[in-house]
């Protein structure tokens, strides 16, 4: 597992903050319950440490890259610049196991200016469980500029080839090209 990009560094008022981030299954075999811890440094110290909130896709395939943020509930020692992020990832073996992770096939997802809205469907073959994440992630050209998650509108299990629906608030920040995921948990 290797960290391919990073986004700027996304704080709120409240001093917390997210690091979106790329990131490259380099293994051979499909992994699921990726999770990362990440730190930051400056000049060797250590200023800030904090974790994943969930990753998009669910599975990702050896070779296939995959978004996340780390969430940092102190900021307020990280400089502007001259930053070190550092990372490490768990992961579980891709399967269909009682509450591993579970792709959903996103059908539709459309920018209507403030809410990215769409839906997915459960083509795993296999029933699903709530909650269903719904990750969202947006770019200013080629960078990555921002993240957030959100949840479906559905909470409740479904069967195979079941939808779920979702409508997500972009509170007013720019993303005309963007990326989402979707993902439960295999019952």
């Amino acid at each position: 597992m290797s960290v391919v990009a990073t986004a700027p560094l996304d704080s709120d008022s409240i001093g917390s903050g997210m690091l979106p981030f790329a990131f490259r299954n380099n293994t051979s075999s499909p992994i699921s319950h990726v999770d990362f811890t990440g730190t930051a440094s400056v000049g060797g110290k250590l200023v800030a440490s904090g974790s994943s909130q969930g990753t998009i896709p669910a599975q990702v395939k050896p070779g296939e890259a995959g978004f996340g943020y780390i969430y940092f509930e102190d900021v307020s020692s990280i400089p502007a610049s001259g930053v070190q992020y550092d990372f490490k990832a768990s992961t579980m073996p891709a399967d269909v196991s009682s509450y591993n992770t579970a792709p959903l096939n996103v059908t539709q997802a459309d920018n209507n200016g403030t809410s990215i809205i769409g839906g997915a469907v459960n083509k795993t073959g296999k029933p699903l469980a709530g909650p269903y994440s719904v990750g969202v992630y947006c770019f200013n050209g080629d960078a990555l500029s921002t993240s957030t998650i959100d949840y479906a509108t559905e909470t409740g299990d479904i069967e195979a080839d079941a939808t779920v629906s979702f409508s997500h608030d972009l509170y007013d920040e720019p993303c005309d090209t963007f990326a989402v995921g979707v993902s439960g948990y295999f019952k």
